[in-house]
């Protein structure tokens, strides 16, 4: 296939990574080395395409994988490096940054607050985030305009092949493909499956947008295909939910932006009555074990940990206790949250973000996410669909107030997409041919 020989030296490199990762501490010399070699080449593609494989690889919770979380952030320091020292190759630098500037003065700010056990891990993690926003908007922005149309091919593809993978461990390795009975394919948990396949499926339809022509109808048969039996396979009600969201109100935006507009105020005043009986509705369908009714008059423990952030946020309302108090203080309460029915982190953003950066940090955010939607919305009818999907979906998990993962860089390609003025729905450059 043309996309394969246009990328077989990145496929190269990552069968490296793969290889080096049977070989204890070798993928922290060979990945560095790699990206360094990637960089010498003006290889910019797959810089970022590597980076957004090492954070999918470092969700997963396969032993021969765990070299990828520390790998990444070896990764993006790098990517961060080669952007502030060689300017000239990013001649179109995008500032879209700047409207989270005064999130992240607080958020570092918060880390003075910080616990003095997670204060250098509160500051990374910071530091972290604010080099994701950059490097991921200004690289986007250098492969479009490099690369034009086969970047957003390769970039599906890939994800693609991710979505494939976890169907070929399942032959290969049942076990490993399950969690508790439910499928994550090569992802960390079925709910970060679904978390993303719902992005993907975002990219894709504003590839589709700004590209009409570039998949041919087999192709995008093939890649639906995957993500449908992927997210159906995972049963992640959340990201099912965001999707219907997403695709339900692209149609009706397309048709008129007001319409959709009225459609979600009907939908967020009726949506309380139809919380209310949920196990109903959903038994009526004949969905009531598909969609585990059992566990969904609580959101499957999520009301205990919303209600025991809600007690720890009276502590400090207006700044938090920095990056990583959130995740750090419920696993010093896991035993007791244990035996309430709750397992794991808040399962909300906008707690989490409150946790670690206070009320002030947590508007700062929701201001600069808002803007960045409403000027997108400008110029692309899906922008304020992939806001409501991506809102519900931040409502009962916490991924976005994490940097790295492939969900967040997902969310940033989005935006930078949306957003750039170097990125037109209308004027995108051709497909660059092969050298």
């Amino acid at each position: 296939m043309e996309v394969l020989k246009r990328n077989q030296q990145f496929i190269f490199i990552v069968f490296l990574w793969l290889l080096s990762g049977y070989g204890g501490p070798l993928p922290y010399l060979v990945v560095p080395l790699t990206v360094i070699v990637m960089k010498r080449r003006n290889m910019y593609q797959e810089l970022l395409l590597g980076f957004f494989l090492i954070l999918t690889l470092s969700d997963s919770r396969s032993y021969f994988l765990d070299w990828a979380a520390n790998a990444k952030n070896e990764y993006i320091v790098l990517l961060a490096i080669f952007l502030v020292m060689d300017r000239k190759s990013f001649a179109h630098f995008s500032y879209f940054y700047k409207r989270f500037i005064p999130f992240f003065l607080v958020a570092f700010l918060c880390v003075f607050f910080a616990p003095s056990d997670i204060v250098f891990v509160s500051f990374q993690k910071t530091l972290s985030y604010f080099f994701l926003i950059i490097v991921v908007s200004n690289y986007t922005i250098k492969c479009h305009n490099d690369y034009g149309g086969e970047f957003y091919k390769s970039l599906i593809y890939m994800s693609a092949v991710i979505l494939a993978a976890g169907f070929i461990l399942r032959v290969v390795n049942y076990e490993e493909a399950y969690l508790d009975a439910r499928y994550r394919g090569i992802l960390g948990n079925p709910n970060g499956l679904g978390i993303y396949v719902m992005m993907i499926f975002i990219v894709f339809a504003l590839i589709r947008e700004k590209f009409p022509s570039l998949f041919s109808n087999r192709e995008k048969n093939i890649i639906w295909g995957l993500m449908f039996v992927s997210m159906y396979m995972a049963g992640s009600r959340n990201s099912i939910f965001a999707l219907v969201l997403f695709v339900f109100f692209s149609y009706f935006y397309k048709i008129s932006p007001f319409l959709g507009f009225i459609l979600f105020v009907i939908f967020i005043v009726g949506y309380l009555s139809v919380l209310n009986n949920i196990a109903d509705i959903v038994n009526y369908f004949g969905l009531g074990s598909y969609l585990r009714v059992d566990t969904l008059q609580d959101a499957s423990g999520r009301y205990i940990a919303w209600n025991f952030a809600k007690d720890h946020i009276k502590e400090s309302i207006w700044l938090g206790r920095g990056f990583e108090y959130t995740e750090n203080l419920f696993e010093d309460y896991s035993d007791w949250l244990n035996n309430l029915g709750h397992q794991g982190n808040a399962h909300n953003t906008y707690l989490t973000l409150w946790l670690d950066t206070g009320l002030i940090g947590l508007v700062s955010y929701v201001w600069a996410m808002g803007r960045s939607f409403a000027e997108a919305a400008k110029s692309s009818k899906l922008a304020i669909p992939a806001m409501y999907a991506i809102l519900f979906s931040t409502v009962f998990e916490s991924w976005m107030a994490a940097s790295l993962n492939p969900f967040t860089i997902q969310l940033f390609i989005i935006l930078t997409m949306l957003t750039s003025e170097s990125i037109s729905p209308y004027q995108a450059p051709a497909v660059v041919p092969i050298q």
